[in-house]
């Protein structure tokens, strides 16, 4: 399946309304929309204050004023620092002038896709072990601990409750014995399904909980309409693994680019 910039723009706005979505949640945020993408502040400790789907329609004459806005935007909020998540398909010398100010590249992540519209029938998990069914929203505190305690970072559990519970965020929960034990979600916006904040507890890992997440996920991805699914993981890691046996796909490596504030 080709990538074309339009598909990128895509996915990329799914993922930044999620952002604008979950960042309007916390009592104390602020949203800046810029050229197309969006600023977000929830906390100098969330993952979501960042600035996400912003390059595209970015026109050079105007890229100084851009980035000064979204420099000033987070220092107004206290931020130590500008996270920029940056899709390779905005114009090359962005990145290029982003550098020059004095960005410097902090993390790479895989975002891979899947077409849903060229599976036939549904996906199917060959584990019978665990139940896979969306959270009910008196779940949301336990199913957030389970998945902050998966990825060992305790101190994001809050952060997993907002995202979990802002608008268009489906929350899945695997349970082993009634009990649960592994969680993901799926945001859904103009026919783009984005998967994310997937962990397992330590226990319970190598049972084949991450892949019947995945494939329930996808499913109901495919019943809500969405034509495409993303993801986005650690190159070379067991996720990216898991999703390229399901029929993933790399679409683009997207970076970040962080410049700290004096």
């Amino acid at each position: 399946m080709l990538v074309s910039k339009h598909t990128a723009v895509l996915i990329e706005n799914c993922i930044k309304q999620t952002h604008i979505n979950v960042t309007c949640s916390y009592p104390a945020q602020a949203v800046l929309n810029i050229s197309g993408g969006a600023a977000c502040f929830s906390g100098t400790d969330s993952f979501l204050t960042q600035v996400i789907g912003w390059g595209f329609a970015t026109e050079r004459a105007q890229f100084g004023d851009d980035i000064a806005a979204i420099e000033q935007f987070y220092r107004q909020q206290g931020n130590p620092q500008v996270d920029i998540e940056l899709c390779p398909l905005v114009p090359d010398w962005l990145p290029l002038q982003l550098g020059k100010r004095g960005y410097r590249l902090t993390e790479m992540n895989t975002v891979s896709i899947i077409d849903l519209r060229q599976q036939e029938g549904q996906w199917h998990s060959n584990t019978t072990s665990c139940l896979i069914r969306p959270v009910e929203k008196s779940e949301l505190s336990a199913w957030a601990r389970v998945v902050a305690h998966g990825f060992n970072c305790l101190e994001a559990e809050e952060h997993f409750y907002h995202y979990a519970s802002a608008a268009n965020v489906t929350a899945f929960a695997a349970l082993v014995d009634n009990n649960l034990v592994a969680g993901g979600t799926i945001a859904i916006h103009d026919g783009i399904g984005d998967l994310g904040v997937t962990s397992t507890l330590p226990l319970y890992r190598g049972k084949g909980l991450q892949k019947a997440l995945l494939l329930n996920r996808l499913q109901f991805a495919k019943e809500q309409g969405a034509k495409l699914a993303a993801v986005t993981t650690a190159p070379g890691s067991v996720s990216e693994l898991n999703c390229q046996k399901t029929g993933f796909h790399c679409a683009y490596t997207r970076v970040k680019l962080t410049l700290g504030l004096e």
